[in-house]
C-alpha cells in the first residue's frame, strides 16, 4: 500500500515536471506589439492598411508573423503615432505606456507651439512699441 502511494506521488510529480518543461512560452514579436497598439487606439486593420498604403491582409500578415521590413515598420509607427525604437524594444505589457508617452509628447509639442506663437505676438508688440517710441524721440529732438 505504501508502495502504491509513492508510485502515485512519483507519477504526479513526473507529469507535473514534464508539463512544465513542454509548456510553450509565448514569444513576443513586433507584430503582436503592432496589433496591441492598433487595438489600443481603436483602429481596424483596414484603417492601418489605408494609412500605410498596404492591404488589410498584409497588415494581418505583419501582425501574425512579425515579419516586416524597416521601411514599412517606420510607416506603421508613424501611422500609429509611436516611436519606432520604443515599439521595437517594448514588451507587450508596456504598450499602453508607449501610447500614453507619445500623447504627452504631442501635448508638450502643442504647448511649445502655443508658447512660441504667444512669444512671437509679444515680440511684434514690442517692436511696434519701440518704433512708436523712436518716432516720439525723433519728434522731440526736432522741437529742440
Amino acid at each position: 500500500m505504501l508502495y502504491c502511494h509513492f508510485a502515485n506521488l512519483f507519477a504526479f510529480w513526473q507529469s507535473f515536471f514534464l508539463s512544465i518543461a513542454f509548456v510553450k512560452k509565448p514569444v513576443s514579436h513586433i507584430g503582436q506589439k503592432i496589433k496591441r497598439i492598433r487595438a489600443f487606439k481603436g483602429m481596424k486593420q483596414e484603417d492601418l492598411a489605408k494609412k500605410i498604403g498596404k492591404t488589410r491582409s498584409m497588415v494581418s500578415y505583419f501582425e501574425r508573423t512579425g515579419i516586416v521590413n524597416k521601411y514599412t515598420l517606420i510607416e506603421i509607427a508613424e501611422a500609429l503615432s509611436v516611436d519606432v525604437e520604443k515599439l521595437e524594444h517594448a514588451d507587450l505589457n508596456s504598450i499602453g505606456n508607449i501610447v500614453e508617452e507619445k500623447k504627452s509628447e504631442v501635448a508638450k509639442k502643442d504647448n511649445c507651439k502655443e508658447t512660441i506663437e504667444r512669444q512671437k505676438a509679444e515680440i511684434g508688440f514690442l517692436k511696434e512699441t519701440i518704433n512708436h517710441q523712436w518716432k516720439l524721440l525723433q519728434e522731440l529732438a526736432k522741437k529742440k
